[in-house]
């Protein structure tokens, strides 16, 4: 407490020593230097802040966010577009683990958590609607995990079970999908979510599930056509097929040619056709009599003709025919039949052709021309270019043919050039990259050595002359305050008018020389001013010299009179 004591009774001399316009700058400087660590300290403590999730939140799950956060007195900034709340590093990790545990960010949707509380007066039908939010909540988590997918929303319409079949409707579902910045989905993911939200509802069709992106537009027109979910396997399958034909025909003759100097194009017309064709073959030399009817008809007889006498009278009833011949035909049929049945050997083949059949393949190749070292007349080697020549061409088309086992036959095509490439020049590019590199790092350099100089400058030219003026103005109000000669000092002590003097000044001798006491005063205060001001100590020996030699000056002019 003493030592405190004392330091704060000399501050209070130091500032009472003082001149109001000095108070006044001294103020203003420590004000502006407290300002301005303050404001570094707070964009240096500002600087590390981290999001608290890793994507963009609602106005909601911000709002619930920073009220926990109030309530739990950590800093927190938010972006200027609401969506996204910073924290300190060091409290990222536990605030993220306490969040999980109430469930925040919301919107993500509630899952079968949401059976972890239950109360005993819970209806059926409010555990068929817990039972769809949990299910709704499960499905946004899945889609979420997509790689592209910020946000989602999936809406479940699941119709109660009836007694009749015919009367039963099928469930449907609806997704929104918030894509992040840039981020298409491809037909595939597309595809993807569909048939994972159907499989996780009983009964849900692929063709009534419908996907939206933010901005309303239909993603699962595709997926939900089967046919064009198997256009887009074909189309797969095809370019697939087609690579493989290029590798092929780039590793066989880069080994020729070197790697990266030849370049391949392969079109292939596939026949996707599901064909079943059933085929019947029979052995007509291997026939054999299964069964055998024979049938012989034989009859003899005759019969009557008609006869009479002709016109009207024989045909009148009453009147007597005239006499007429009889006559008679005889008839004798004889009739053979024969029936053979005979067994005929058959053969029924069933003929699945696969699918992808290659009907047609176009085959494009393209190929450096060749590396020629030459010794040139001044004994350096140069490397040239030539075209490779026809039976070189020629060795290669049969080698791509045979390696894609073309049929000309069934059309394919080989077209075979011969061309010189164009080679990027990267070592100009790298060269461009290093020198942007270089004059970045010059800037950035020059601009720390602007601001270091302007510190400098500041130091050496307000900061310095300011504590220069603020010690000088102390040493001339110590040394006004401070005893001139030994009566005054010994007036001080007898009268302690000064607070803790006897620490300050030693005691004083009873018998104490005065001339030799006052001499080592001044000598002592003129050491102590020459330390706090070498120029005003200069000026003052030079006043000294001067005065010195004006008495010498005059003496010699008197005597020269």
């Amino acid at each position: 407490m003493e030592f405190i004591n004392r330091i704060s009774a000399q501050l209070k001399e130091f500032f009472s020593g003082l001149s109001a316009s000095r108070k006044l700058g001294l103020g203003v400087t420590g004000g502006a230097i407290a300002l301005v660590l303050g404001a570094l300290f707070y964009w240096a403590s500002h600087q590390g802040y981290q999001p608290v999730t890793h994507g963009a939140m609602s106005a909601e799950d911000s709002a619930n966010v920073m009220r926990l956060l109030r309530e739990k007195k950590i800093p927190f900034q938010v972006d200027p577009s609401g969506k996204q709340v910073m924290v300190p590093p060091e409290y990222l990790n536990d605030l993220r683990l306490e969040l999980a545990m109430q469930g925040l960010p919301q919107t993500s949707g509630v899952g079968y958590e949401l059976f972890d509380k239950q109360s005993f007066g819970t209806t059926s039908f409010l555990n068929k609607v817990n039972q769809k939010r949990a299910l709704e909540g499960e499905l946004m988590r899945s889609i979420n995990t997509i790689k592209g997918v910020k946000r989602s929303r999936v809406h479940l319409a699941i119709p109660e079970k009836t007694a009749f079949v015919e009367d039963q409707k099928k469930p449907t579902a609806s997704v929104v999908l918030d894509l992040e910045g840039g981020s298409l989905l491809s037909e595939k993911q597309v595809f993807g979510i569909t048939h994972m939200v159907s499989s996780a509802v009983e009964g849900l069709d692929p063709a009534h599930v419908v996907i939206l992106d933010s901005m309303g537009k239909e993603l699962s027109k595709n997926p939900r056509d089967s046919m064009i979910g198997l256009t887009a396997e074909q189309t797969d399958f095809k370019r697939k097929l087609e690579l493989d034909y290029q590798r092929r025909v780039e590793e066989i003759i880069g080994k020729v040619v070197g790697e990266g100097h030849v370049k391949v194009g392969v079109t292939a017309d596939l026949d996707f056709a599901a064909v079943s064709e059933t085929q019947t073959i029979l052995d007509q030399d291997g026939a054999t009599i299964r069964s055998q009817q024979k049938t012989n008809e034989t009859m003899d007889g005759s019969r009557p003709v008609a006869s009479g006498a002709p016109g009207a009278t024989s045909n009148t009833p009453g009147e007597q025919p005239g006499v007429v011949a009889q006559n008679s035909i005889k008839s004798n049929t004889a009739k053979t039949n024969e029936v053979v049945n005979y067994d005929i050997p058959k053969t029924i083949r069933t003929t699945q052709k696969p699918v992808g059949v290659v009907r047609k393949l176009s085959v494009a190749v393209l190929i450096d021309s060749k590396q020629v070292k030459t010794t040139g007349a001044d004994g350096k080697i140069e490397t040239k270019t030539e075209a490779w020549s026809a039976e070189k061409i020629k060795e290669f088309e049969a080698l791509v043919a045979g390696t894609l086992a073309l049929d000309k036959k069934r059309g394919d095509t080989l077209e075979f050039k011969n061309m010189e490439f164009v080679t990027e020049d990267f070592e100009e590019a790298q060269r461009i990259l290093d020198a942007t590199a270089t004059r970045n790092y010059v800037q950035s350099m020059i601009v720390y050595g602007v601001i270091g100089l302007i510190v400098l400058l500041f130091f050496f030219l307000v900061v310095r002359p300011y504590i220069r003026w603020v010690t000088e103005n102390t040493s001339e109000s110590v040394e006004t305050f401070l005893p001139q000669t030994i009566e005054e000092l010994e007036k001080i002590q007898k009268s302690s008018t000064l607070a803790q003097l006897d620490e300050v000044v030693p005691d004083l001798p009873d018998r104490l020389d005065p001339e030799k006491v006052e001499g080592e005063m001044i000598r002592e205060k003129i050491v102590t001013l020459i330390d706090n001001n070498p120029q005003k100590g200069a000026l003052i020996l030079k006043e000294w010299i001067s005065a010195n030699k004006k008495p010498k000056e005059d003496k010699g002019k008197t005597a020269s009179a």
